[in-house]
């Protein structure tokens, strides 16, 4: 699906590109062939003209001819010719290129004949150029030839630098696709990744609700007092997948929340407080030294129900994983940069490898899957309402310090 999603990319990348490529190829064609056409037709006009013939006497021939020679045709191939009213041809010895009598005649029949006093005679491959002369006129002639020639290496130029161009632009593209697509296979991967775990973690549960459905199926004839344990077994069971689906739900509602202004005053101070000795009876049941060190007095502007979410996750976590004989502390201190609060254990350090996914859903780090241990949803769920909250969450784990998930709100919601 990636892949595909890359070369559609990349086509669509391309195909627009060599569009405008091909636009710009084609105006910068169009004034070129106008701006040496016009060229031409300069040339042409003055060698028609009388001043050309005052000039010409004056300089000299080639020293005239060098400064009116141009680059789209050869000046040494000019022929200069008078036509009276009666249709008399005047050849004009400019020292220039002869034609022959049935060319000329022909060519002076074509150019009487013409609405323009400019153009291309394709049969004779010449350009003429008619201006009046008296009761008569006079027309220039000139081989077309090094005209085409010039025209078709500079659009051959162009175009070679117009594919070298759009080669270069496509492995640039295909190398952006990787960039661009990146935040995209990661969703995709989160997502699969995501659909696999929910349906592992719902799939425990689902099969025992249907054992227990059997084995009360196999004994209708039972009370049920009989099967109290089954029942109260799928009752477990369907509890455990409601909060996993609850937890579900929520993580979705807020990943496509939009960010909300905050609003309220929470006494983080009090608040954690209270909800660390809602946890020392949870720390001695689990054999968990729990420590506070919270300072006094910070109260900040927050959602209250978010932060006592955050506080909950981080110290059920903490408590959770310090195990048997461990330590726990919940810190909160307040200092010029902001308000840091803090929850950390002495339990098993989490590889380094697995420190950059474990605020993803369904992480564990040790992959286990036991009962118990909980559904990897906690930490991205804190994140999430920490992120709400405008605030920052960070996790340290190393044997020196422990596990330590910081959480740092912004001075300015400070109160």
């Amino acid at each position: 699906m990636i892949k595909k999603l890359r070369k559609r990319f990349v086509r669509l990348s391309v195909s627009l590109i060599s569009i405008v490529l091909i636009i710009f190829y084609i105006f910068t064609s169009a004034v070129l062939f106008f701006r040496i056409t016009e060229s031409v037709q300069d040339t042409l006009r003055n060698y028609s003209s009388e001043k050309f013939f005052l000039q010409f006497f004056d300089l000299g021939s080639d020293d005239y001819l060098n400064e009116v020679d141009n680059y789209a045709i050869d000046s040494r191939s000019i022929c200069v010719v008078d036509v009276n009213e009666e249709g008399t041809i005047g050849v004009l010895d400019v020292g220039h290129g002869h034609m022959e009598s049935s060319t000329l005649d022909s060519s002076v029949k074509f150019v009487l004949n013409s609405n323009y006093d400019f153009g291309l005679i394709m049969k004779h491959n010449l350009f003429y150029f008619r201006s009046a002369s008296g009761s008569g006129c006079r027309i220039a002639f000139a081989d077309s030839s090094r005209y085409f020639v010039y025209l078709k290496e500079i659009l051959t130029k162009d175009a070679v630098i117009f594919i070298i161009v759009l080669l270069l632009l496509y492995f640039l593209t295909r190398q952006l696709s990787k960039i661009f697509i990146k935040p995209v296979e990661r969703a995709w991967t989160q997502q699969q990744n995501f659909i696999a775990d929910a349906s592992h973690e719902l799939k425990t549960p689902l099969t025992v609700i249907l054992a227990n459905c059997d084995i009360l199926n196999a004994h209708r004839e039972d009370t049920v007092e009989d099967q109290h344990k089954w029942v109260e077994s799928t009752n477990e069971e369907a509890t455990h997948m409601k909060e996993l689906v609850d937890k579900m739900l929520f993580l979705a509602k807020s990943e496509s929340m939009k960010p909300q202004q905050i609003v309220g005053e929470v006494d983080v101070s009090e608040l954690a407080t209270k909800i660390a000795l809602q946890f020392e009876p949870v720390a001695f049941e689990a054999g968990v030294e729990l420590k506070c060190d919270i300072d006094r007095g910070v109260v900040l502007k927050a959602d209250q129900t978010a932060v006592n979410q955050i506080i909950h996750i981080l110290l059920d976590n903490a408590v959770k994983y310090a195990g048997l004989g461990g330590k726990a502390e919940l810190r909160l201190k307040r200092k010029k940069n902001g308000v840091f609060l803090s929850a950390k254990n002495n339990g098993s350090v989490i590889p380094e490898e697995d420190l950059p996914h474990i605020f993803e859903r369904f992480y564990r780090s040790d992959k286990a899957r036991t009962a118990g241990s909980g559904y990897g949803l906690g930490l991205a769920i804190c994140k999430s309402l920490v992120e709400q909250q405008k605030a920052t969450i960070s996790v340290v784990s190393n044997e020196r310090d422990g596990t330590v998930f910081t959480v740092k709100f912004k001075k300015k919601y400070i109160k």
